[in-house]
Protein backbone atom coordinates (compact mmCIF):
# COMPACT_ATOMS: atom_id res chain seq x y z
CA UNK A 1 0.00 0.00 0.00
CA UNK A 2 1.63 3.35 -1.00
CA UNK A 3 1.63 6.69 0.60
CA UNK A 4 -1.24 7.93 -1.48
CA UNK A 5 -3.04 5.01 -0.31
CA UNK A 6 -2.64 5.72 2.83
CA UNK A 7 -3.37 9.19 3.26
CA UNK A 8 -6.73 8.71 1.43
CA UNK A 9 -7.96 6.29 3.42
CA UNK A 10 -7.31 8.50 6.64
CA UNK A 11 -8.81 11.43 5.15
CA UNK A 12 -11.67 9.00 4.54
CA UNK A 13 -11.74 7.91 7.96
CA UNK A 14 -11.20 11.43 9.95
CA UNK A 15 -14.29 12.98 7.04
CA UNK A 16 -16.53 10.04 8.45
CA UNK A 17 -15.60 10.91 12.42
CA UNK A 18 -16.31 14.61 11.73
CA UNK A 19 -19.57 14.11 9.65
CA UNK A 20 -20.81 11.92 12.78
CA UNK A 21 -19.59 14.67 15.35
CA UNK A 22 -21.94 17.18 13.55
CA UNK A 23 -24.63 15.12 13.74
CA UNK A 24 -24.25 15.00 17.24
CA UNK A 25 -24.00 17.99 18.06
CA UNK A 26 -27.28 18.38 16.23
CA UNK A 27 -29.14 15.68 17.60
CA UNK A 28 -27.96 17.07 21.38
CA UNK A 29 -28.94 20.71 20.53
CA UNK A 30 -32.58 19.26 19.10
CA UNK A 31 -32.47 17.34 23.08
CA UNK A 32 -31.66 20.42 24.56
CA UNK A 33 -34.35 22.49 23.40
CA UNK A 34 -36.72 19.57 23.57
CA UNK A 35 -36.28 19.25 27.00
CA UNK A 36 -36.41 23.13 27.29
CA UNK A 37 -40.15 22.77 26.16
CA UNK A 38 -40.87 20.10 28.29
CA UNK A 39 -39.67 22.15 31.21
CA UNK A 40 -41.06 25.04 30.49
CA UNK A 41 -44.55 23.02 30.22
CA UNK A 42 -44.29 21.68 33.32
CA UNK A 43 -43.34 24.63 34.77
CA UNK A 44 -46.76 26.94 33.12
CA UNK A 45 -48.57 23.71 34.56
CA UNK A 46 -47.65 23.83 37.75
CA UNK A 47 -48.15 27.55 38.26
CA UNK A 48 -51.72 27.23 36.69
CA UNK A 49 -52.55 23.98 39.13
CA UNK A 50 -51.60 25.97 41.85
CA UNK A 51 -53.68 29.14 41.19
CA UNK A 52 -56.56 26.61 40.35
CA UNK A 53 -56.58 23.39 41.29
CA UNK A 54 -60.28 22.53 41.41
CA UNK A 55 -59.92 22.97 37.31
CA UNK A 56 -57.70 20.14 36.73
CA UNK A 57 -59.33 18.03 39.06
CA UNK A 58 -62.70 18.50 37.07
CA UNK A 59 -60.18 18.04 33.80
CA UNK A 60 -58.98 14.52 35.68
CA UNK A 61 -62.27 12.98 36.39
CA UNK A 62 -63.80 13.88 32.65
CA UNK A 63 -60.76 12.17 31.12
CA UNK A 64 -60.93 9.31 33.41
CA UNK A 65 -64.96 9.36 33.10
CA UNK A 66 -64.75 9.75 29.58
CA UNK A 67 -62.25 6.85 28.99
CA UNK A 68 -64.25 4.93 30.72
CA UNK A 69 -67.65 5.46 28.34
CA UNK A 70 -64.84 4.32 25.82
CA UNK A 71 -64.15 1.17 27.52
CA UNK A 72 -67.55 -0.12 28.37
CA UNK A 73 -68.29 0.98 24.18
CA UNK A 74 -65.39 -1.44 22.90
CA UNK A 75 -66.42 -4.31 25.15
CA UNK A 76 -70.31 -4.05 24.80
CA UNK A 77 -70.80 -2.83 20.83
CA UNK A 78 -69.45 -5.46 19.39
CA UNK A 79 -71.72 -8.29 21.20
CA UNK A 80 -74.59 -5.97 20.50
CA UNK A 81 -73.72 -5.50 16.98
CA UNK A 82 -73.51 -9.57 16.70
CA UNK A 83 -76.77 -9.69 18.08
CA UNK A 84 -78.39 -7.72 15.97
CA UNK A 85 -76.68 -8.78 12.56
CA UNK A 86 -78.81 -12.75 14.08
CA UNK A 87 -81.45 -11.17 14.58
CA UNK A 88 -81.38 -9.83 11.01
CA UNK A 89 -79.78 -11.82 9.33
CA UNK A 90 -80.39 -15.64 10.76
CA UNK A 91 -83.87 -15.17 13.32
CA UNK A 92 -86.12 -12.89 10.92
CA UNK A 93 -85.90 -15.78 8.35
CA UNK A 94 -87.43 -18.63 10.68
CA UNK A 95 -91.23 -18.77 10.71
CA UNK A 96 -92.14 -21.45 12.81
CA UNK A 97 -93.18 -20.51 16.15
CA UNK A 98 -91.86 -24.41 17.40
CA UNK A 99 -88.64 -23.09 16.64
CA UNK A 100 -87.35 -20.57 18.68
CA UNK A 101 -85.04 -17.83 19.20
CA UNK A 102 -82.42 -16.84 21.93
CA UNK A 103 -81.37 -13.76 22.93
CA UNK A 104 -77.93 -14.74 21.43
CA UNK A 105 -75.59 -12.74 23.94
CA UNK A 106 -77.00 -14.75 26.41
CA UNK A 107 -77.60 -17.87 24.95
CA UNK A 108 -75.05 -19.72 27.29
CA UNK A 109 -76.63 -18.48 30.53
CA UNK A 110 -80.13 -19.57 29.55
CA UNK A 111 -78.95 -23.19 28.75
CA UNK A 112 -77.20 -23.41 31.90
CA UNK A 113 -79.89 -21.77 34.07
CA UNK A 114 -82.85 -23.64 32.44
CA UNK A 115 -84.08 -26.15 34.11
CA UNK A 116 -84.69 -28.09 30.94
CA UNK A 117 -84.48 -26.89 27.32
CA UNK A 118 -84.39 -28.41 23.64
CA UNK A 119 -81.59 -26.46 21.46
CA UNK A 120 -80.52 -27.06 18.14
CA UNK A 121 -77.22 -26.10 16.98
CA UNK A 122 -76.04 -25.68 13.67
CA UNK A 123 -75.02 -22.73 10.96
CA UNK A 124 -77.70 -21.07 9.61
CA UNK A 125 -77.09 -22.32 5.62
CA UNK A 126 -77.11 -26.24 4.38
CA UNK A 127 -78.86 -28.85 2.61
CA UNK A 128 -79.73 -30.26 6.22
CA UNK A 129 -80.30 -27.27 7.95
CA UNK A 130 -82.73 -26.02 4.69
CA UNK A 131 -84.68 -30.01 5.14
CA UNK A 132 -84.52 -29.07 8.87
CA UNK A 133 -86.37 -25.53 8.14
CA UNK A 134 -89.05 -27.18 6.10
CA UNK A 135 -89.82 -29.49 8.53
CA UNK A 136 -90.12 -27.01 11.14
CA UNK A 137 -92.39 -24.16 8.22
CA UNK A 138 -94.95 -28.28 8.26
CA UNK A 139 -97.89 -27.45 10.02
CA UNK A 140 -98.98 -31.12 10.14
CA UNK A 141 -95.81 -32.11 12.01
CA UNK A 142 -95.33 -29.27 14.19
CA UNK A 143 -98.74 -30.22 15.48
CA UNK A 144 -97.05 -33.83 16.50
CA UNK A 145 -93.79 -31.77 17.97
CA UNK A 146 -94.27 -31.77 21.96
CA UNK A 147 -91.91 -28.62 22.97
CA UNK A 148 -90.81 -25.79 21.11
CA UNK A 149 -86.70 -25.85 20.17
CA UNK A 150 -84.25 -23.33 20.42
CA UNK A 151 -82.24 -22.18 18.14
CA UNK A 152 -78.57 -21.45 18.43
CA UNK A 153 -76.93 -20.55 15.56
CA UNK A 154 -73.42 -21.08 14.87
CA UNK A 155 -72.06 -18.18 13.37
CA UNK A 156 -69.29 -17.01 15.31
CA UNK A 157 -67.07 -18.45 18.26
CA UNK A 158 -67.45 -21.80 16.09
CA UNK A 159 -64.18 -23.54 17.76
CA UNK A 160 -65.56 -22.55 21.64
CA UNK A 161 -68.68 -23.68 20.69
CA UNK A 162 -67.45 -26.94 19.28
CA UNK A 163 -65.73 -27.53 22.00
CA UNK A 164 -68.12 -27.00 24.91
CA UNK A 165 -71.33 -28.62 23.28
CA UNK A 166 -69.14 -30.96 21.25
CA UNK A 167 -70.93 -30.38 18.04
CA UNK A 168 -69.70 -29.82 14.68
CA UNK A 169 -70.50 -26.81 12.61
CA UNK A 170 -71.46 -29.14 9.45
CA UNK A 171 -74.08 -30.69 11.08
CA UNK A 172 -77.68 -29.99 12.72
CA UNK A 173 -77.68 -30.99 16.53
CA UNK A 174 -80.19 -31.12 18.48
CA UNK A 175 -79.39 -31.02 22.52
CA UNK A 176 -81.76 -31.91 25.34
CA UNK A 177 -80.32 -29.88 28.56
CA UNK A 178 -81.51 -30.95 31.96
CA UNK A 179 -80.64 -28.31 34.63
CA UNK A 180 -77.50 -27.25 32.33
CA UNK A 181 -76.21 -30.72 31.55
CA UNK A 182 -76.82 -32.74 28.51
CA UNK A 183 -79.57 -35.19 29.05
CA UNK A 184 -79.47 -36.83 25.03
CA UNK A 185 -78.98 -35.35 21.41
CA UNK A 186 -80.04 -35.62 18.11
CA UNK A 187 -78.12 -35.39 15.05
CA UNK A 188 -79.68 -34.62 12.20
CA UNK A 189 -78.78 -36.85 9.08
CA UNK A 190 -76.57 -38.78 11.03
CA UNK A 191 -76.94 -42.39 13.08
CA UNK A 192 -80.60 -43.14 13.46
CA UNK A 193 -82.16 -40.32 12.05
CA UNK A 194 -81.41 -40.09 8.36
CA UNK A 195 -84.81 -40.19 6.95
CA UNK A 196 -85.97 -36.37 8.52
CA UNK A 197 -88.96 -35.92 6.66
CA UNK A 198 -90.42 -39.08 8.93
CA UNK A 199 -88.06 -40.11 11.84
CA UNK A 200 -87.07 -36.09 13.32
CA UNK A 201 -90.38 -35.62 14.80
CA UNK A 202 -90.64 -38.52 16.50
CA UNK A 203 -86.88 -38.96 17.61
CA UNK A 204 -87.37 -35.19 19.25
CA UNK A 205 -90.32 -36.37 21.06
CA UNK A 206 -88.64 -38.90 22.56
CA UNK A 207 -85.78 -36.83 24.23
CA UNK A 208 -86.90 -36.21 27.86
CA UNK A 209 -89.82 -33.55 29.27
CA UNK A 210 -88.14 -33.46 32.71
CA UNK A 211 -91.91 -33.28 33.64
CA UNK A 212 -91.95 -29.18 34.30
CA UNK A 213 -94.24 -26.79 33.30
CA UNK A 214 -94.08 -24.65 29.63
CA UNK A 215 -93.77 -20.99 30.45
CA UNK A 216 -94.21 -18.78 27.85
CA UNK A 217 -91.28 -16.97 26.33
CA UNK A 218 -93.09 -13.87 25.81
CA UNK A 219 -94.30 -11.83 28.02
CA UNK A 220 -96.77 -8.73 27.23
CA UNK A 221 -94.15 -5.89 25.35
CA UNK A 222 -91.30 -7.77 24.90
CA UNK A 223 -89.44 -9.04 22.32
CA UNK A 224 -89.37 -12.78 20.20
CA UNK A 225 -85.95 -12.51 21.73
CA UNK A 226 -86.70 -13.12 25.18
CA UNK A 227 -86.04 -15.92 26.87
CA UNK A 228 -88.08 -18.38 29.54
CA UNK A 229 -86.18 -20.00 32.56
CA UNK A 230 -88.37 -23.26 31.69
CA UNK A 231 -88.62 -24.12 28.14
CA UNK A 232 -90.18 -27.57 28.01
CA UNK A 233 -93.98 -28.66 28.15
CA UNK A 234 -95.73 -31.12 30.22
CA UNK A 235 -99.20 -30.26 28.54
CA UNK A 236 -97.94 -32.21 25.07
CA UNK A 237 -97.00 -35.32 26.96
CA UNK A 238 -99.78 -37.51 25.55
CA UNK A 239 -97.93 -36.78 22.21
CA UNK A 240 -94.94 -38.70 23.70
CA UNK A 241 -94.58 -42.21 22.18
Amino acid sequence: MNKMTVFFVVRVFFGIIEKIREKGKRLLAIWEEFKFKIQGAYDRFLSAFDADPKKYFRRVFFFLFLSGILAAAMFFLPEKIKEEQVESLVYSTITSDRLRPFDYSKADQTITESKAISVMFSVPKGETYQEVLSIFDDPKKMSELNRPIYYYPIVSDVSRLEKKYQIAKDQVTFVFFDKGKEANRIVAGKGTVKNLSDELIPELNRLPLANIKKLESELSGETASSLPQNTETESANNNQP
